[in-house]
């Protein structure tokens, strides 16, 4: 069941309507939330929640709700997805219940930056939890992250973790020490930090550094997809370098999806200049990483990412990107400079000039 913001004027009649109703599976409410603070809505809302029962198996909230109708829904057994949008302030049972989202799979909640609701989470005694989506503003992100490490960790969930989703609507910068709270999830599949605002001026992870990434991947080398920065890679410069694809390559041999905001300049400069490709990426021993015969990368997203204007640039990216993910089938650009280097991408692949590579150290 669906209820919607032009339900509002009549949502009490339908609430005594529903009171009969014992096998609701799914609940939704979207409204708008206007300036003035409405009690009949909560109230409303809240008597809905009530009437639901071990039948319901996906629930989706925006509108205030109070403290008793939360705690009924986060006891039921067989919720297994809650989203929750959280606009003014947050009431939590108290005292929380002995059992909190016994068989929920999915969570995800837009918050006005108060923590208060990860004390849901520390509740939760048999965790199969695994995928958390979180849009908060920017101010709290950082708090959020370092808040929400611990407490995953301290109920036992970050051993079945898959899937963490963190955005913010507005222009927040990726740090080092946001990548950091995420170390200790080393099962993640799925990983996405960005700020949904697309960079002008200062770039989202202008302060990460292949260092950075080396941590990343050596903690979770189960990754998927990963995606960190903004909405897409701008074009300003970066600190991160083509050695942070080599060392994506070789530990997160699962990967298919990429989005990150890397330089290519050294790499194409030292290329350029006929040094080895283990100078130009920075191996000191790339002996120790397993081949990337088998990275399943195969969508990289480039965006706005600037290319050297030396003019064997898009030859050196396409030969290296070929090395490092030899699956490769797309590359998303906004910056047009990167339809050659799509292009020669397609002809090494076709000429089998990933073997170029191997001769050259890129394996």
């Amino acid at each position: 069941m669906r209820v919607h913001d032009e339900a509002e004027p009549i949502l009490p009649l339908i609430i005594n309507k529903l009171s009969t109703l014992s096998h609701i599976r799914e609940l939704v409410i979207h409204r708008w939330c206007g300036p003035m603070y409405d009690p009949s809505i909560e109230e409303a809302s809240s008597q809905l929640f009530m009437q639901c029962n071990q039948h319901l198996r996906r629930c989706e909230v925006d509108s205030p709700i109070s403290a008793a109708a939360l705690g009924h829904t986060i006891q039921l057994p067989s919720l297994e997805e809650f989203q929750l949008v959280i606009r003014r302030s947050f009431q939590l049972p108290d005292p929380l219940p002995t059992v909190v989202f016994p068989s929920l799979r999915k969570l995800e909640v837009e918050c006005n930056g108060d923590p208060a609701w990860l004390k849901l989470l520390s509740s939760v005694e048999n965790p199969v939890l695994t995928t958390i989506k979180i849009r908060c503003p920017g101010s709290a992100v950082e708090r959020f992250m370092e808040t929400f490490q611990p407490v995953m960790a301290g109920c036992g969930m970050h051993e079945c973790f898959r899937e963490l989703w963190m955005d913010s609507p507005d222009d927040v910068e990726i740090t080092s020490q946001m990548i950091a709270c995420t170390f200790s999830f080393k099962n993640l599949t799925s990983l996405t930090l960005f700020s949904e605002v697309h960079c002008s001026v200062l770039c989202k992870t202008v302060d990460l550094t292949d260092d950075d990434i080396d941590l990343l991947t050596n903690a979770m080398p189960c990754l998927e997809d990963l995606a960190v920065g903004s909405s897409t890679p701008c074009g300003v410069p970066s600190q991160i370098t083509f050695k942070s694809l080599y060392t994506i390559s070789h530990r997160c041999t699962r990967l298919m999806g990429l989005m990150i905001h890397f330089n290519p300049t050294l790499l194409v400069t030292k290329v350029g200049a006929d040094e080895s490709w283990d100078v130009a990426l920075g191996l000191s021993d790339h002996k120790t990483l397993p081949s990337a015969d088998l990275c399943s990368v195969n969508t990289l997203f480039v965006g706005d990412i600037p290319l050297p204007t030396q003019p064997n640039a898009s030859c050196i990216l396409a030969l290296g990107l070929v090395g490092v993910f030899p699956r490769l089938e797309t590359i998303e650009y906004e910056n047009g400079d990167w339809k050659k280097v799509v292009d020669l991408v397609g002809i090494c692949q076709r000429m089998g000039c990933f073997l170029f590579g191997k001769g050259y150290g890129l394996h």
